[in-house]
Formats: structure tokens, C-alpha cells, sequence
């Protein structure tokens, strides 16, 4: 009975450990040393670049890549800082020679942050050269993107847009996250890697395209290290992850480092990812993201144990023979 009460003991404080060490996946301590200050490595893309909330203009609009060809689509995202009651944004697309091609009106979410999309495709879409997206919010807020298309001869052509929502299980939570994908590719999964910081997002991409999906910041996100001294670590600050400093993702298609496009808000992360035919596996990298097991799935292993060691001891039944 003593060595069951020991191993019980025991066994609790390993839990008691292991639900502790699920919290503080979110936790914030001071950032490493770097032992490559002088080369461009995964550190330096990481931790610099740094953008303050605080600076986000009023009105953000942005495209998914920054060239088309006839048939494309066009995915446009964007950000509008102080949200008015029930105003709708208002896009208009102006070709080279000045003529008006698209028009589109839409509300954005409660968070402020707008998807669209547009074709590029039909008998206006002739001219080849660089297109403008003008978007205004209100009276006074206005925003201007630019991309370039290739030319077309009119002709109505339409790619393959898969506009859905993925359902991500994750620290005993599902995130919803929802997601463009274009060109007749699809997505198959969505992983949760908590010991790289890292989603892996497998798909299927029979030609070239790109992939634009809405992360929940309290899925994942990447932040500048807080900088605390020895002192400040060993009395234990804790630090908020909401006032630190955004940082880049690293994002990486088959194991390649790429260039995305972004737009942000203090509740998600909107990234544009371009890829090619064949791709299948695109990782993105933060500073901090769920666990994918929680804290609730620990305690109900810890109370498993326990209930088999009290059954063991009660009953005579041994873990190990008896020689």
C-alpha cells in the first residue's frame, strides 16, 4: 500500500506538471540569444520586421499575389481599423486606360477585416498593364491596390475557387478557419504542431495557385520576444502576449522559403500564400500556438491513472509478475 501511495504521489505531480506545461505554450519569456547575429537565418526572418498594432492605417486593402493571367481570380483582403455601423465597403477595379471593369459593395466582419473576390476573365478584361483597386469606407477613408494582368482576347474563362471553412481541432477547442484556395487545388488537412510552433496545411495542387486563409491569433501568432532582464526572469514577470510586438510568420511551401502577402487586426492574421503545380505541404511558423492536446485531455489521463493504481491496490492486482 505504501509503494501504491507512493506511485500514485507521484504520478499526480507528473500530471499536476504536464497541465501546467500546456498552459505556458501560449507563455511569453525572454527571447534567445542569437548565435547568428551576423547571417540571415529563420531568427533574424522571425524576429525582425516588427509591426505595432497601433500603426495600422485606417483602411488596409491588398491582393493574393501581385500578377494575373486571363480566367484568374482575384483574391482581395483588407482591414478597416474603426468599423461604423452597418457601412458597407465599396471596390472599384479601373483598368491601364482608366475604365472601369469591377465594382463590388460588401460589409465587413465584426473584427473589421474583408474577403473577395473578383474574376478577371470577359470582354472587359482586354488590356494588358497595371489595374488599380480603389476601396472606400465612409465619407473620408479610402485605399488604393495595384496588380498587373497579362491581357485576354474577351473570352469568358473561369478557374476553379474553393471558398470553405476548415474546421481545426486543437487543445480540445475547434478553431474555424476559413480559406481561398484557387486554381483546382484543395485543402486536405490542416495539423497543429505545438513543439514547432507550427500549422501544416497539406494540399492537393494540380496547377499553380495560391491559398489565402484567416488565422485566429488565438490559434497562433508570432510576436518580438519580450526583453526582460536576468532579474525580471528569475521574479517570475509574467507577460502579456497581446502588448508585444507582431513578427513575421515564416512560411515555407515544400520546404521552401516563400514570400506572402498580409493583412492583420487584432483578432486574426490574413496570409496569401502563392504555390506552385505539385506542392503539397505548406508549414507556417510562429512564436506561439495551441497545444494539441489540452489541458483537459491531461487531467483525464492523470484521473485515469489514479483510478487504475487505486483499483491495483484494492484488488491485489500487479502491474509486473511476482517472481
Amino acid at each position: 500500500m505504501r509503494v501504491s501511495s507512493v506511485i500514485c504521489r507521484a504520478l499526480v505531480g507528473i500530471m499536476v506538471i504536464s497541465v501546467l506545461v500546456s498552459f505556458q505554450v501560449f507563455a511569453q519569456t525572454a527571447g534567445p540569444s542569437n548565435p547568428n547575429a551576423n547571417k540571415t537565418t529563420a531568427y533574424n526572418l522571425l524576429h525582425n520586421n516588427q509591426t505595432n498594432l497601433s500603426n495600422i492605417p485606417p483602411l488596409i486593402v491588398k491582393t493574393d499575389l501581385p500578377s494575373y493571367n486571363q480566367g484568374d481570380a482575384v483574391v482581395i483582403t483588407g482591414h478597416v481599423r474603426h468599423l461604423e455601423n452597418q457601412t458597407a465597403i465599396a471596390l472599384k477595379i479601373v483598368s491601364p486606360l482608366k475604365n472601369l471593369v469591377g465594382i463590388a459593395q460588401l460589409l465587413p466582419a465584426s473584427d473589421g477585416s474583408f474577403t473577395t473576390t473578383f474574376k478577371v476573365t470577359g470582354p472587359l478584361w482586354k488590356d494588358a498593364g497595371n489595374y488599380t483597386i480603389i476601396t472606400n469606407y465612409g465619407r473620408y477613408t479610402q485605399a488604393n491596390a495595384t496588380f498587373y494582368y497579362s491581357g485576354g482576347n474577351g473570352q469568358i474563362i473561369f478557374s476553379n475557387v474553393i471558398n470553405d471553412v476548415y474546421h481545426l481541432q486543437a487543445g480540445g477547442v475547434t478553431y474555424d478557419i476559413p480559406y481561398i484556395i484557387k486554381n483546382g487545388a484543395s485543402v486536405k488537412s490542416m495539423d497543429v504542431y505545438a513543439d514547432k510552433f507550427m500549422l501544416e496545411i497539406t494540399i492537393d495542387a494540380p496547377s499553380d495557385g495560391s491559398l489565402t486563409l484567416t488565422l485566429p491569433r488565438q490559434l497562433m501568432d508570432a510576436k518580438v520576444p519580450a526583453n526582460l532582464t536576468q532579474d525580471q526572469i528569475m521574479a517570475g514577470i509574467k507577460i502579456n502576449p497581446n502588448e508585444l510586438e507582431d513578427s513575421n510568420y515564416i512560411v515555407t511551401v515544400s520546404q521552401k522559403l516563400i514570400q506572402f502577402t498580409e493583412t492583420k487586426n487584432p483578432s486574426v492574421r490574413i496570409l496569401s500564400i502563392p504555390f506552385h503545380q505539385g506542392d503539397t505541404k505548406i508549414d507556417i511558423i510562429g512564436t506561439m500556438i495551441v497545444p494539441e492536446f489540452g489541458p483537459i485531455a491531461a487531467l483525464v489521463l492523470a484521473i485515469a491513472i489514479i483510478s487504475i493504481i487505486a483499483v491495483s491496490a484494492k484488488t491485489g492486482l500487479r502491474f509486473m509478475p511476482k517472481y
